[in-house]
């Protein structure tokens, strides 16, 4: 066999023989990685982006909130409030990454600190003597019992004594801001004057003193819970830095791990998010009850606000693009393509459907607790269709993630 020849003496060689082998059954068995990771590297992103937009936006609410504490006047409270406001659009937005064990709702992931609601005020502030509260604290009247308002004691005592007593997050620093809304008709939010920030007396247990304490500490505690998300997702140059065998970090465990699991857990979340939590907790519940506390955003009226950044954050997952605060994109491989190559009818109805989402969201009239009255048919009416879509999109989510043969869980118990 003159053709191999040249290899006459390299075969003499056992070792030889078993090393070309074993090179050759590498070679033969080795297949390309599934493409479909790179939608989780893009869905990874967009995570990342996200997180990083919400902790900047919080970060300038900071910065607003110093501005009231130094100086309380009817100019700088507003723009607390603004910078609050702009502050929940990125949030919101992702929470299309939550309802799947990731980093936001771990076991011990920050979720309940970050957004807990309802809430119920007398666990942080004095309430209106109309305000029929529950039995409650008052950390902040409580000097006594709590000398000094951290960051630590408000983790501490979030949820203590009862799911309702929400300390933390989003919630409690909106309550401080506007104050409890006791409009009737419930047309318009709180109205907590800017004097309430004015202190008056000793530091130690002036309300008004310990009231910016509070909200100094609050916001201190949302700032580190979501550098920790940041951190979670941060694109890594070497995924096992400490060498000790396993990703530094989730968003490594995240890109690297099994493909179907990682578009399960995509899925997932968006379908969750629609039906479970939008279409229920933050809709269904409040529509049944007609009670303005049932309201997500029930301080600052701004619940419909945060359901339409909710909706554009299923988009960002399923289409894989998101547009940042500054304006630059992230974009790259989508579900909303896996779909389309799977079964076009599917893709179209899921279109169709977000696209029926967005349009009853645009027409829910703002104030949300305004639409939720008992004798407002029109708008109930309108929250009505608007939850019909939410579900009707839910039913298409399992519809496309069955075209691509990933099967999802039972969504009940997902929420909140």
């Amino acid at each position: 066999m003159p053709a191999f020849s040249p290899l006459t003496p390299l075969l003499r060689s056992l070792p030889a023989v078993l090393a070309l082998v074993a090179l050759c059954a590498g070679c033969t068995s080795r297949t390309p990685d599934d493409p479909r990771r790179a939608v989780l590297e893009n869905y990874a992103d967009i995570v990342l982006a996200t997180y990083e937009d919400s902790l900047s936006a919080a970060r300038e609410l900071q910065q607003a909130i110093e501005a009231l504490l130094a100086d309380p006047s009817e100019t700088t409270l507003e723009a607390a409030r603004a910078s609050w406001r702009a502050a929940r659009i990125p949030y919101s937005a992702s929470e299309a990454f939550r309802f799947y064990g990731g980093p936001i709702d771990a076991e011990d992931g920050p979720e309940p600190r970050l957004n807990g609601w309802p809430l119920d005020e007398n666990h942080i502030d004095a309430v209106a003597e109309t305000y029929n509260a529950a039995p409650g604290i008052d950390i902040i009247g409580s000097p006594d019992a709590f000398p000094e308002i951290t960051p630590e004691l408000i983790a501490e005592q979030n949820e203590a004594g009862g799911e309702k007593n929400i300390a933390s997050g989003w919630h409690a620093i909106e309550f401080l801001l506007w104050g409890q809304d006791t409009n009737d008709p419930p047309d318009a939010p709180g109205r907590r004057p800017y004097t309430d920030f004015i202190p008056d007396g000793d530091p130690a247990t002036d309300r008004a003193a310990r009231r910016g304490q509070y909200l100094r500490a609050a916001t201190t505690l949302l700032i580190s819970d979501l550098e920790s998300l940041v951190d979670a997702w941060r694109k890594l140059d070497v995924h096992d830095a400490d060498g000790d065998g396993e990703p530094d970090n989730y968003r490594a465990t995240f890109v690297s791990g099994d493909v179907y699991t990682g578009l399960k857990r995509m899925f997932t979340g968006i379908a969750a998010l629609s039906e479970v939590e939008m279409a229920g907790e933050r809709m269904e519940v409040p529509l049944l009850s007609g009670d303005q506390e049932e309201e997500q955003n029930c301080f600052s009226d701004t619940t419909i606000e945060d359901l339409r950044a909710n909706a554009a954050g299923i988009e960002h997952v399923y289409f894989g693009r998101y547009t940042r605060l500054d304006g630059s994109v992230v974009e790259g491989p989508s579900l909303a393509q896996l779909v389309r190559e799977a079964d076009p009818r599917v893709a179209d109805e899921m279109q169709a459907r977000m696209a029926r989402v967005r349009e009853a969201l645009a027409a829910i009239q703002s104030p949300f607790d305004l639409e939720i009255q008992p004798d407002n048919e029109a708008g109930r009416a309108r929250v009505r269709a608007a939850i019909d879509a939410l579900r009707a999109q839910s039913l298409s989510m399992f519809r496309a993630a069955e075209a691509m043969q990933i099967f999802l869980s039972d969504l009940e118990g997902l929420g909140d």
